[in-house]
């Protein structure tokens, strides 16, 4: 893409203010339901926590490591990848590699594997767990009821119009306040096999104490219901054949742009104010990267309903990240290595949170996508992404305390895998500073706002602001973070700025 430091035209159908995926599924849309779309993008590539970079030889995906629902599944309400692709009619432009096993979670006695495939993943932790068999299938039926549910409400023309019909979504209406931990409780006796079904709990960036179970049981399925998937040539490109779907439709991609300001009349959007003062207009502007900043900053408090903007002080981000990208010709492979491996030194996951906290992490995931993606790096060599979550605020701040973070997740990495250390090739790390100096997102949150009971759904802020014409779009908003979260949140946006009653009439008119 090049570099341009004005758009090509004064005014547009739509601007969408982002590049994340959330932005570019909105932008996507809108341009293939024939509307004149301009993006603007900070960054010098899109994608935002989806982009790669390049070191070298080395090809690294800076977040994601796998997404949900890339192809069709027999479940209600899944598949969300797979359906906005197909609907662009862009479907064979990526190709997704499926991972299989979703996952692998390393206890201190015990190795478990997640399967792609629902049945397989409950018959599995049954056999570790025989006396819990009954309380899990039921427990993952909640999960499968809360999906189907959530689809449902979502016809009626938003993702959680649960109140209006309470006796439809019984399920929704029991969880809504129910945390992780909540509900294995109620359906579980082994502490092992309650820590065992909430191994993934880092993808929510809250420990099962804390965490939305209604949140957890739609990623869960997303992964062992839907399958997993890497992406062949890195996440990057997902976000590049969304980004091309804009331009081939008539619409612009803006690079190395910062908007000044969201402009609004009379309690509608009228468009934008580029940094450099170029003035856009558009009836329609979708903000898709931190919401606070968007509406604070970008529109302005004296434009908003004071609610509006308590909400805003009230929401607290997500945690954040602490990254290790790694290169080493240490021969891994499928039959001893997953793509996504959990390595966890005890079966307390609240102890496992409160050392990330004190920046002294007991824990951490480690992904090799070169295991699907040998193409990402040289014959004979592998990627390595090693990964915890901290606090955005480190005591000494991170200029001070990033060598002895790194090292120290180095060095619980090399206690699990022989000879890691020696055979490093190249190594950078990134802070919960680097994760908000890319993104701009508020304490560097990696899933916007807290995926707490409170946080989630309803509790989020909506695609439509009281400000006729602005949209919301990413993991700020509806209904939470993740590819999955973020991309319905782009299919919502572009729902209500075109006018269509239901996902299924959006889709219906591409």
């Amino acid at each position: 893409m090049r570099f341009h430091g004005e758009s090509s035209r004064e005014r547009y159908d739509a601007i969408v203010v982002g590049s994340g995926i959330g932005g570019l599924t909105a932008a996507a849309l809108l341009a293939r339901s024939g509307r004149a779309v301009l993006v603007v993008e900070r960054h010098d590539r899109v994608g935002g926590y989806a982009h790669s970079f390049r070191r070298g030889p080395y090809l690294f995906d800076s977040a994601v490591h796998m997404v949900g629902g890339c192809r069709a599944v027999p479940y209600e309400g899944g598949a969300v990848v797979h359906q906005l692709l197909s609907g662009l009619g862009i479907e064979n432009r990526c190709r997704f590699e499926a991972l299989d096993p979703v996952y692998r979670a390393v206890y201190p006695d015990l190795v478990l594997q997640a399967a792609p495939d629902l049945e397989e993943f409950v018959r599995a932790l049954g056999r570790e767990f025989p006396s819990e068999e009954k309380g899990l299938r039921e427990l993952v039926q909640e999960c499968l009821n809360i999906r189907q549910e959530t689809h449902r409400a979502a016809l009626l023309g938003g993702p959680y119009e649960v109140m209006r019909a309470p006796g439809r979504f019984p399920t929704l209406l029991r969880y809504r306040r129910a945390t992780l931990e909540d509900v294995l409780d109620a359906h579980l006796e082994s502490p092992r096999a309650k820590a065992a079904l909430a191994s993934l709990w880092p993808y929510l960036g809250l420990p099962p104490s804390q965490a939305s179970f209604l949140y957890f049981a739609t990623m869960l399925l997303s992964y062992v219901a839907d399958r997993a998937y890497s992406c062949r040539g890195g996440f990057q490109r997902f976000a590049e054949v969304l980004a091309a779907v804009v331009q081939e439709r008539g619409g612009e991609i803006l690079l190395r742009n910062v908007v000044r300001r969201i402009t609004t009349e009379a309690g509608r959007a009228r468009g934008i104010v580029l940094e450099n003062g170029q003035r856009i207009q558009a009836p329609v502007v979708v903000a898709a990267g931190d919401a606070r900043q968007a509406l604070t900053e970008l529109v302005g408090e004296q434009a908003l309903p004071a609610r509006l903007c308590a909400s805003l002080r009230r929401l607290r981000p997500s945690t954040s990240a602490f990254v290790t990208y790694l290169a080493t010709d240490l021969p891994f492979d499928s039959a001893s290595t997953c793509h996504e491996t959990f390595f966890y030194d005890g079966w307390d996951h609240e102890a496992a949170w409160q050392s990330s906290l004190r920046l002294e992490p007991s824990w951490f995931s480690m992904t090799v996508p070169t295991l699907a993606d040998p193409t990402l790096a040289p014959a004979g060599q592998h990627l390595v992404v090693l990964t915890t979550l901290v606090p955005y605020f480190a005591p000494k701040g991170w200029r001070a305390e990033k060598q002895r973070v790194a090292e120290q997740l180095l060095a619980l990495a090399e206690t699990r895998v022989a000879g890691l250390r020696e055979s490093v090739r190249f190594s950078e790390s990134a802070t919960p500073r680097t994760m908000e100096r890319y993104t701009r997102a508020s304490e560097g949150a990696i899933y916007g706002w807290e995926l707490s009971p409170g946080q989630v759904g309803p509790g989020r802020l909506a695609q439509r602001t009281p400000i006729e014409g602005l949209f919301l779009a990413g993991h700020w908003t509806q209904p939470g973070g993740g590819i999955y979260g973020v991309v319905y949140s782009g299919i919502e946006a572009a729902r209500l700025a075109l006018g269509h009653v239901s996902e299924e009439a959006l889709f219906a008119s591409l």
